[in-house]
């Protein structure tokens, strides 16, 4: 023997049953080694928590405020409050998409945004990342349906973002089991609600007797003040109310006209007010408004 040592190739260290050296077998051409696409539930259920604090926050916040008088409702106004919400959404998206950080929801489901070749996302791509949620959702969501049939289950705002969600941890079976239950129920009640608001929501009829029976119970509480001023506290009495106009047959009239039979309803303990009746449309829509303190 002309040399007595052993000699071991690196490949036949990393696998020596195998037919062909490990280091040969070439990666998936659809994705970077070591990154795991992450499922198209376990993106929706991290979506929908991230989305779910800002659309309730937009909604709850502007409800209190049109109650309590702060604010005037108009379609206006409730678009302009919506813009406000929207864009600290995108801001919060930005933030944690990008630099190797997650998101409330994305850290939950184990998932993390990166660039297509791995990397951290840059922050303006996370930006435009962002806003290309709203492209997804345009077309009847098909934008984000792409991760369900595309490769690397991308979906619409990840090719404008030049991103891609990974996996970060592995999820036994039952975890993904109730993964899967989860997003599909709350797939079926979102669309659900899409259809109760494009087909069964208010049509210009409807918003328009919804406005009347808002504005007749605005008046009320305009009365309300001036009664408080006059005699140093609120009252249920709808006639004395009615009797500061010098014509109560048109408050009583306009009532009438403007809200359910009954529905008009006056409570108040002297210092504060509730004030609440249902408008004479198909939906018998619920109008309120409470006093400032």
């Amino acid at each position: 023997m002309e040399n007595d040592d052993f000699q071991f190739s690196r490949d036949a260290v990393n696998d020596p049953f195998s037919d062909e050296p490990r280091s040969a077998l070439p990666p998936p051409e659809d994705e970077p080694r070591g990154l795991v696409p992450a499922g198209f539930n376990e993106r929706f259920l991290a979506y929908a928590i991230d989305a779910a604090p800002f659309v309730l926050g937009a909604y709850l916040t502007f409800s209190n405020m049109v109650k309590n008088g702060t604010v005037r409702y108009s379609f206006a106004a409730e678009n302009r409050w919506k813009l406000g919400w929207i864009a600290a959404y995108l801001i919060y998206e930005t933030l944690f998409s990008s630099g190797g950080r997650a998101t409330l929801g994305k850290a939950l489901m184990g998932i993390r945004v990166r660039a297509s070749d791995g990397s951290e996302l840059p922050a303006a791509r996370a930006f435009i990342r962002a806003v290309s949620y709203f492209l997804s959702a345009a077309p009847l969501n098909l934008g984000y349906f792409l991760a369900l049939v595309t490769p690397e289950k991308r979906a619409l705002h990840d090719y404008l973002g030049g991103s891609r969600v990974v996996s970060v941890k592995e999820r036994g079976e039952l975890a993904g089991g109730l993964v899967l239950a989860v997003s599909w129920a709350l797939m079926v009640i979102l669309s659900v609600s899409w259809v109760n608001q494009n087909f069964l929501r208010l049509g210009p009829e409807e918003k328009k007797a919804a406005a009347a029976a808002r504005t007749t119970i605005y008046k009320i509480a305009k009365l309300e003040e001036i009664y408080k001023t006059k005699y140093g506290g609120y009252t249920e009495d709808l006639r004395r109310l009615a009797a500061l106009t010098g014509n109560p047959v048109a408050v009583r009239n306009e009532i009438i006209r403007n809200t359910g039979s009954g529905t008009l309803v006056i409570s108040t303990d002297g210092r504060s007010y509730v004030i609440s009746a249902k408008a004479k449309n198909w939906h018998r829509t619920s109008v309120e408004v409470r006093s400032r303190y």
